[in-house]
């Protein structure tokens, strides 16, 4: 079954800046590299350190700008293309209870008891 051509192109957009966004946080983790490279042997990294970090800034404009007009686009064609979405949440306070468990672990893991 073929999609059409809208949707197709919105996936398609989607799928880029699901790699841009790819693309951020491997910068992010050069760019943390390059700063403990820059702590550990003063300025000999620091250029390299600065290009991560414009680099990291480029990239996650990008990403934004293209995020953001997906993001309009939806709004537009809701009701005309695509189908308003309802939905009730379920659960509520679920998300809470899990995110304090792994807020738990995480500080455990990294040796901070509370």
């Amino acid at each position: 079954m073929s999609q059409p051509e809208y949707i197709r192109e919105r996936l398609d957009s989607l799928a880029k800046i699901d790699s841009q966004l790819v693309d951020v946080l491997h910068r992010a983790s050069l760019t943390v590299s390059s700063l403990i490279d820059l702590k550990k042997r003063n300025d000999d990294s620091k250029p390299q350190f600065q290009q991560n970090v414009q680099e990291f800034y480029d990239d996650l404009e990008s990403a934004t700008v293209q995020l953001r007009k997906e993001i309009k686009l939806l709004d537009e064609n809701v009701g005309t293309r695509l189908l308003p979405i309802q939905t009730q949440k379920k659960a509520t306070g679920q998300d809470n209870i899990k995110l304090e468990e792994q807020f738990k672990l995480l500080a455990k893991h990294l040796g901070k008891e509370q």
